[in-house]
């Protein structure tokens, strides 16, 4: 369908075509192409702009009454006056073609979001990508199975964090069955989920703001081969920022749909009261979804002076163009409060921010407003805006200053703060970052950014697109975290370049912003069309779709990481193991994810992030081994940590705690699993049996024997030095049968756990089986004789 004022927009771009309208309305439908005095190039637009349809009996207009008020440039409708609605709204009816080619488009955003899919989902298990996701998945799980968590009681770190994320997944989980399967499912799904309803919203942001089909749907294709976006709306990737981009793209909507509305007459209609609505919601969803949801508001303030500012240099009333917005972001603060009131989600500085905003914007409607009815200058209302910004900062740090240091503490803090994460690095910190996020795409859309910033003067439908590009590539240019954020923006611009560069290589029509605002819809092109908008976008879109399974590999954990975990928490079944004596210490970057299949505790990962990095790269066992004996289970290492070869993370990676060419083995370390042939390896600390001997004095003694696991067997080595007297002592981790000074020495399990010391003696053999391995040992009580510190040596090791 068609309405009427946009048959006479295109009547107004082409004149010659209203003789063949009023032929069309004088037939008598349904009609041949032979009934009417048409030309077929003529009736071909005709049927490309959807006013002609064609039906199983032959052609008809799709809207007689329309193109009747057109041609009569009768615009009013009855039922608008009726009603007080304004029929001109933006219409999202789409033909057959233009609803195929946005839900293809939408289908592609959900098949390049499914790259991870056997990574996510191995066997009965649902292994979620990366290591915060792991923290959400334990808080879930504590809602659905502990009466005493309710989202009104959740800890300070869960309800000033991310709350309405946790709530709403809830929420669904319950819907859903309430279980920890269908927990980790809802997990796994949402980010897919956020992809494609933030891809719907574009493509609506898009058609609002360009009066082009095409353009939205390009739109939605470019965000499809974002991997900025990618990756963080994989399936599996259940990080909060995936929740964050629906609430950021339905406040953009809500302000483009009430700048639509502005341009043409009336006060209340469907498009203003959808703006509010949207802005309402988009904005209390951002704050409440995020603790740094604050910073994704803030444009939305630039932006209402912005519109302020051009509305006055237009001679229009502020009060038209900025009132709905700020009517929204006050619905916005009344719903924040409320989660902030009746379940303590965030703190008062969080929650207050879209009531801060409104006032803001308040005062912004009001001196605009005060402006424009006394015809100013537009350049003395930049001036008192900028100064009013000044006196709001001043008296906010007089008033509340205890709110002002946490504001700016937190931006010093969280924002400017430079860690060793990769998410807070620039996304020009690398030379090739940006390229690898975003591709060409952003090269293409940079140019139409700053067309907007232009074009915003006379239409304010591009002021917050504008605006938010803007405001979010600086955020990107400080933390590469809100790339994601960006896409949504880059997504729009780039669409918009794409049907440009189209149209300039002649393979379609000029977009409907550079081509007088003429509404554009979709027509089927012809093979040569086809096949050169094919190529066109391959060229400038390839490296982003390369780039979408590889940034999401990224955050996935590896086949081998899981299978670890898994045999981890069979062993630690296997041998009733509790928490926190099963605690698995490991890079941070998958440590919850191990702790989680281990133990179930996945909510910190605080202890391996201070300290895998400096024990993996320290030299001294015997520090460490007393430093995290009692805290942890078992210790993950992977090919990795492998630095020098006296770090300990070389030593137990490499050579199993066995002695290398220059360095000495360790004591405490017991290999008891490696995954795929050595690429993960799973380690746990042990007391370590004392073989203690006598041969010839000063003398070197070489202790070895063989390890054999389940497929993986090595050689496991120490050496040291007699004294005078020719004794030697010697703490080995693995029970077995060891030679020694030409001797055999049989050290069993008990030994290793307790710390016992053993000598060979053959006439207290025993035999001790652990994993399927049998090992023959001799045990004597623990001398109480002095000790002292030995050396040790190399490995040889081979698969079995």
């Amino acid at each position: 369908m068609v309405s009427a004022r946009e048959v006479r927009d295109l009547l107004d771009d082409r004149p010659d075509l209203e003789s063949a309208l009023e032929a069309a309305l004088a037939a008598e439908p349904p009609w041949t192409f032979d009934d009417v005095d048409v030309d077929s190039g003529v009736f071909g637009e005709l049927v490309s702009r959807d006013v002609v349809v064609e039906g199983d009996a032959g052609y008809r207009l799709a809207d007689p009454e329309a193109v009747r008020r057109a041609l009569n440039d009768d615009l009013d409708d009855a039922a608008g006056r009726a009603t007080g609605f304004d029929p001109e709204i933006p219409r999202f009816d789409v033909g057959r073609l233009e609803l195929a080619a946005v839900v293809g488009a939408l289908a592609l955003v959900l098949v390049l979001r499914l790259t991870s899919v056997p990574l996510v989902f191995q066997g009965d298990a649902v292994v979620l990508s990366s290591n915060d996701p792991y923290y959400y998945r334990y808080w879930l799980e504590q809602l659905l199975s502990d009466p005493e968590t309710t989202l009104s009681s959740l800890p300070g770190t869960v309800s000033k964090g991310e709350p309405l994320m946790l709530a709403a997944l809830w929420f669904v989980t319950v819907a859903l069955g309430g279980t920890a399967v269908t927990a980790g499912t809802v997990l796994a799904w949402f980010p897919v989920v956020s992809a494609v309803l933030s891809a719907a919203l574009v493509y609506a942001i898009a058609v609002v703001v360009t009066d082009d089909r095409r353009i939205g749907v390009a739109s939605v294709v470019m965000l499809a081969v974002l991997p900025s976006h990618a990756f963080r709306t994989s399936v599996g990737f259940a990080d909060h920022h995936a929740f964050d981009y629906p609430w950021l793209a339905l406040t953009l909507l809500g302000t483009v749909l009430i700048a639509n509305w502005a341009r043409s007459e009336g006060a209340t209609d469907v498009g203003v009261i959808g703006g509010i609505a949207s802005i309402g919601v988009g904005v209390a969803g951002q704050t409440l979804a995020w603790e740094a949801g604050p910073l994704l508001i803030a444009p939305l303030g630039v932006a209402i002076a912005a519109m302020s500012v051009t509305a006055v240099n237009r001679n229009e009333s502020v009060l038209t163009s900025v009132g709905p917005i700020v009517a929204g972001v006050g619905l916005a603060a009344a719903l924040a409060w409320f989660g902030h009131s009746t379940y303590s989600w965030h703190t008062t500085l969080v929650a207050s921010a879209p009531l801060m905003l409104t006032l803001s914007g308040g005062g912004v409607l009001v001196v605009g407003e005060l402006w424009y009815r006394l015809d100013l200058p537009t350049a003395g209302l930049v001036v008192v805006e900028l100064v009013g910004v000044a006196a709001g900062t001043f008296a906010f740090q007089s008033l509340r200053p205890e709110m002002w240091s946490r504001l700016t503490s937190s931006v010093t803090e969280r924002l400017l703060a430079r860690r060793n994460i990769a998410e807070v690095q620039s996304l020009f910190s690398d030379s090739a970052g940006w390229l690898l996020l975003f591709g060409f795409l952003l090269l293409l859309a940079l140019p139409y950014v700053v067309w907007a910033s232009y074009r915003l003067l006379d239409d304010d439908r591009w002021t917050p697109v504008a605006v938010y590009a803007w405001y979010l590539l600086v955020l990107a240019a400080i933390q590469v975290r809100f790339a994601g954020q960006l896409s949504l923006l880059v997504a729009v611009f780039a669409g918009f370049g794409f049907i440009h560069l189209a149209a300039w290589i002649d393979v379609a029509r000029p977009p409907a912003p550079l081509s007088g605002g003429v509404v554009q819809r979709l027509t089927v092109p012809d093979r040569r069309q086809a096949l050169t908008l094919v190529g066109l976008f391959v060229l400038i879109s390839g490296l982003s779709i390369v780039q979408v399974p590889v940034k999401t590999s990224q955050t996935t954990a590896p086949n081998q990481g899981y299978d670890a975990a898994a045999w981890v928490a069979e062993y630690s079944d296997a041998h009733d193991m509790q928490y926190p004596e099963n605690y698995v210490f490991s890079q941070w970057a998958h440590n919850r994810m191990y702790n989680y299949f281990v133990s179930g505790e996945s909510r910190s990962y605080g202890f391996a992030r201070s300290n895998y990095a400096d024990f993996v790269t320290s030299t001294n066992e015997t520090k460490w081994y007393e430093r995290i004996q009692d805290r942890v289970g078992f210790i993950v290492t992977s090919t990795d940590v492998i630095a020098n070869g006296s770090t300990l993370g070389t030593r137990l990676h490499r050579h199993n705690g066995s002695r290398a060419a220059s360095t000495a083995g360790l004591a405490h370390y017991r290999l008891l699993h490696a995954e795929d042939g050595g690429a993960y390896k799973v380690f746990t600390l042990v007391e370590g049996a004392e073989i203690r001997g006598e041969t010839e004095p000063n003398s070197s003694v070489t202790v070895r024997t063989t390890v054999t696991l389940e497929s993986y067997s090595f050689e496991y080595v120490r050496e040291t030095t007699t004294d005078a007297n020719g004794s030697y002592s010697v703490r080995v981790p693995y029970p077995g049968t060891y030679r020694v000074a030409g001797e055999s020495v049989r050290v069993p399990e008990d030994a290793v756990r307790n710390g016992t010391q053993v000598r060979p003696n053959h006439e207290n053999a025993t035999t001790t089986t652990l994993s399927g391995n049998s090992f023959q040992s001799d045990w004597v009580p623990k001398y109480s004789d002095s000790q002292r510190r030995i050396g040790d040596s190399v490995i040889r090791y081979s698969r079995v």
